[in-house]
């Protein structure tokens, strides 16, 4: 987010002025300009580093924002065993209410959906008892206060207040912070008065941070087809990927698919070594399954054996080719992903293949014959 400035434009300039610097240093005004926007002006190009490497959140949670506000550039380096979720359901989810918006002196409120936060809340601490971090987050004031006063006359409000970690707050306190499961309130419905949605519109960044907070579980509490009928595109968009979101369903092994490499879903990515790996692998007694899919990987091959699994991957010349640190770390982060879900990885260069296939194939009986 855009840095906010306690100092007023006349302040600063006074300050300006004391030290000398009105005349060539106006840049250096903090009112509107920020430490980082200066350096990145005093900094070559080169020497600005993004980092890449997401570690707070689910894929299904990050996906969106990587996808629309970060060129897909985000690598998602999440260790999965540290999140912590109420409950199996998926990693992001939509309860649709719908709702009235009104205007209780400045920004804008939904009675309804502010009663449906609570509602939620109070399923997870108390239905669920669950002891890990919950926040809500909505862009505007009026709506924070409405949920924080639900909960102060709450029955249960005295218990789910004194849970250590339940914080309910407008964007701006939530940058920086994270919660294992944060609720989203959006607030928009009928009767949206046009500066709070031009307001919304203006704001993608403080979207952004509102929902890439979670940890662990992204529950957003709102109207669904308000949000996709708006002409808020970072709004609209985002209700139809949660809409559209399923969790991903593990591929089901086929005993056998034949000795003859199969059709699969993407036969432009086959190479002819594959192809030719495959056959090699059905001969000796293995079944290998071409480009199976586990969360957001394709893999080149996959052999599961009783309770026990294994992917194979085969690197080309166009790998060869492309190969650098980066194309390294994104291998690395893949290879870990597949280890904590219990995989076991495997890399055969093409030249492998080509000079020593008996080595390659012996490599597979040695895991094969592992107990």
């Amino acid at each position: 987010l855009r840095h906010i400035s306690t100092i007023s434009r006349a302040h600063d300039t006074q300050l300006l002025a004391q030290h000398g610097l009105m005349g060539t240093h106006l840049n250096w005004a903090f009112s509107v300009n920020s430490v980082f926007a200066l350096a990145t002006r005093l900094t070559l190009a080169d020497d600005i580093i993004t980092l890449r490497d997401h570690h707070r959140s689910h894929a299904a949670i990050i996906g969106f924002s990587n996808k629309h506000f970060y060129d897909g550039k985000l690598r998602v380096a999440t260790k999965y065993d540290r999140l912590n979720r109420p409950t199996d359901q998926p990693a992001i989810r939509w309860i649709h209410i719908r709702g009235t918006v009104v205007n209780p002196g400045s920004g804008a409120m939904i009675e309804a959906e502010a009663q449906a936060v609570v509602r939620e809340i109070e399923r997870i601490m108390i239905t669920l008892q669950f002891q890990g971090s919950i926040g809500v987050v909505t862009p505007f004031r009026a709506q924070a206060n409405r949920i924080r006063q639900i909960l102060h006359d709450h029955p249960q409000g005295e218990a789910m207040r004194g849970h250590g970690e339940l914080l309910v707050e407008t964007v701006h306190k939530f940058q920086g912070d994270e919660r294992d499961v944060m609720i989203f309130s959006p607030v928009i419905s009928n009767g949206m008065p046009q500066g709070a949605e031009q307001f919304l519109r203006a704001s993608g960044n403080l979207f952004n941070v509102a929902i890439t907070r979670a940890r662990a579980s992204l529950i957003v509490v709102g109207d669904r087809d308000a949000a996709r009928a708006s002409n808020i595109p970072h709004l609209s968009h985002f209700a139809a990927y949660v809409t559209d979101y399923k969790a991903p369903i593990p591929s089901v092994p086929v005993a056998d698919l034949g000795p003859v490499f199969p059709t699969v879903a993407h036969p432009e990515r086959v190479s002819d070594w594959e192809r030719y790996f495959y056959a090699q692998l059905y001969l000796a007694g293995f079944r290998p399954i071409p480009q199976y899919d586990v969360e957001k990987y394709t893999l080149d091959f996959a052999i599961i054996q009783g309770n026990r699994s294994l992917n194979i991957e085969v690197d080309g010349e166009r790998y060869h080719r492309d190969w650098n640190g980066e194309l390294l770390r994104d291998d690395q982060l893949r290879n870990t992903r597949l280890i904590e879900l219990g995989w076991d990885v495997m890399r055969f260069w093409v030249y492998e293949i080509r000079d020593d296939i008996d080595g390659c194939l012996s490599r597979v009986a040695e895991w094969a014959n592992k107990r």
